[in-house]
Protein backbone atom coordinates (compact mmCIF):
# COMPACT_ATOMS: atom_id res chain seq x y z
CA UNK A 1 0.00 0.00 0.00
CA UNK A 2 1.29 3.37 -0.96
CA UNK A 3 0.90 6.27 1.49
CA UNK A 4 -0.43 9.38 -0.08
CA UNK A 5 1.09 12.70 0.99
CA UNK A 6 -1.46 15.42 1.66
CA UNK A 7 -1.57 18.21 -0.87
CA UNK A 8 -0.41 21.70 0.11
CA UNK A 9 -2.74 24.62 -0.40
CA UNK A 10 -1.33 27.17 -2.84
CA UNK A 11 -3.01 30.53 -3.13
CA UNK A 12 -3.24 32.12 -6.55
CA UNK A 13 -1.14 35.27 -6.79
CA UNK A 14 -2.82 37.43 -9.34
CA UNK A 15 -1.31 40.81 -8.52
CA UNK A 16 2.10 41.65 -7.09
CA UNK A 17 2.29 45.12 -5.59
CA UNK A 18 5.88 46.10 -4.94
CA UNK A 19 6.81 49.43 -3.45
CA UNK A 20 7.02 51.96 -6.22
CA UNK A 21 7.92 54.92 -4.04
CA UNK A 22 11.28 55.26 -2.37
CA UNK A 23 12.32 57.91 0.11
CA UNK A 24 15.97 59.00 0.24
CA UNK A 25 17.34 61.62 2.60
CA UNK A 26 20.88 62.91 2.86
CA UNK A 27 22.05 65.91 4.85
CA UNK A 28 25.34 67.46 3.85
CA UNK A 29 26.14 70.41 6.08
CA UNK A 30 29.84 70.65 6.65
CA UNK A 31 29.35 73.93 8.53
CA UNK A 32 27.79 72.16 11.52
CA UNK A 33 30.63 69.66 11.93
CA UNK A 34 33.66 70.66 13.92
CA UNK A 35 36.93 68.99 13.09
CA UNK A 36 38.05 67.04 16.15
CA UNK A 37 41.76 67.02 16.77
CA UNK A 38 42.84 63.71 18.23
CA UNK A 39 45.95 63.62 20.39
CA UNK A 40 48.84 61.34 19.63
CA UNK A 41 47.86 57.90 20.91
CA UNK A 42 51.32 57.22 22.34
CA UNK A 43 51.34 60.47 24.31
CA UNK A 44 47.87 59.68 25.62
CA UNK A 45 48.96 56.18 26.67
CA UNK A 46 51.97 57.72 28.47
CA UNK A 47 49.69 60.13 30.37
CA UNK A 48 47.41 57.28 31.41
CA UNK A 49 50.38 55.13 32.45
CA UNK A 50 51.76 58.03 34.50
CA UNK A 51 48.44 58.29 36.34
CA UNK A 52 48.50 54.61 37.24
CA UNK A 53 52.21 54.70 38.19
CA UNK A 54 51.90 57.72 40.48
CA UNK A 55 52.55 57.29 44.20
CA UNK A 56 49.09 58.52 45.25
CA UNK A 57 47.26 55.91 43.11
CA UNK A 58 46.20 53.05 45.36
CA UNK A 59 43.09 51.65 43.73
CA UNK A 60 41.23 54.68 42.37
CA UNK A 61 42.01 58.14 41.03
CA UNK A 62 39.70 61.04 40.23
CA UNK A 63 40.61 62.56 36.85
CA UNK A 64 39.14 64.97 34.33
CA UNK A 65 38.51 63.27 30.99
CA UNK A 66 37.39 65.01 27.82
CA UNK A 67 36.11 62.70 25.11
CA UNK A 68 34.56 63.38 21.74
CA UNK A 69 31.16 62.71 23.36
CA UNK A 70 31.52 64.91 26.43
CA UNK A 71 33.65 65.76 29.40
CA UNK A 72 33.58 65.30 33.13
CA UNK A 73 35.28 64.06 36.26
CA UNK A 74 35.54 60.29 36.58
CA UNK A 75 37.01 58.00 39.22
CA UNK A 76 39.05 55.43 37.33
CA UNK A 77 39.97 52.15 38.95
CA UNK A 78 41.63 50.09 36.20
CA UNK A 79 42.98 50.17 32.70
CA UNK A 80 42.55 47.65 29.93
CA UNK A 81 44.17 47.67 26.53
CA UNK A 82 41.20 49.48 24.95
CA UNK A 83 39.45 51.31 27.76
CA UNK A 84 39.53 52.79 31.24
CA UNK A 85 37.11 51.40 33.79
CA UNK A 86 35.41 53.79 36.21
CA UNK A 87 34.20 53.02 39.70
CA UNK A 88 30.62 53.15 38.36
CA UNK A 89 31.40 50.37 35.87
CA UNK A 90 31.47 52.68 32.87
CA UNK A 91 33.97 51.97 30.10
CA UNK A 92 35.75 54.97 28.58
CA UNK A 93 37.45 53.90 25.39
CA UNK A 94 40.95 55.31 24.99
CA UNK A 95 40.48 55.97 21.28
CA UNK A 96 37.69 58.46 22.14
CA UNK A 97 39.70 60.42 24.72
CA UNK A 98 40.82 63.89 23.65
CA UNK A 99 42.33 65.07 26.94
CA UNK A 100 43.01 63.62 30.39
CA UNK A 101 44.16 65.48 33.50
Amino acid sequence: MKKEIPKIYVNNISKINNNKEVFYSYKDNNDDKKEIEYPDLYELQDKIDDIFRSNDFIYKKKVFIKTKYGEGYYTIISKSFDYLLTIDGEKIYIQNILEIK
